[in-house]
């Protein structure tokens, strides 16, 4: 575990901070049939690059909205947060522009490796 963690991590935190047993914290990667416990991590990722590409598309006019939409992700759900700063979740789109940012993270990891 430490090996692989230090392989993964390099030179971007210190050895000795690493936890040897950290794997086991994870106990949702054991879980058979738990699948949906990483729905979360999958979504955000997603989401958050959805963000992203808009603001790339709309600049100013997107960061203006940028704390409306964070004011009402504490009292509405994602659907009607989004819609504060012009974005429909059910939109293959906005979900294709946020793979199409992962991709070209993927095209740069690749090439400098």
């Amino acid at each position: 575990m430490l090996n692989c963690m230090e392989e993964a991590y390099g030179d971007s935190i210190g050895f000795e901070t690493i936890h040897p047993y950290m794997w086991m914290n994870k106990v949702g990667y054991y879980m058979p049939r738990d699948e949906f416990l990483n729905f979360p991590y999958s979504f955000g990722v997603l989401f958050s690059k959805g963000l992203y590409a808009a603001y790339i598309k709309n600049g100013g006019a997107f960061v203006s909205q940028y704390n409306n939409f964070l004011s009402a992700t504490s009292k509405n759900n994602i659907v009607d947060s989004a819609k504060i700063i012009g974005i429909d979740v059910h939109s293959i789109d906005f979900w294709r522009n946020a793979l199409n940012l992962i991709q070209k993270d993927i095209e740069a990891f690749i090439s400098s490796v």
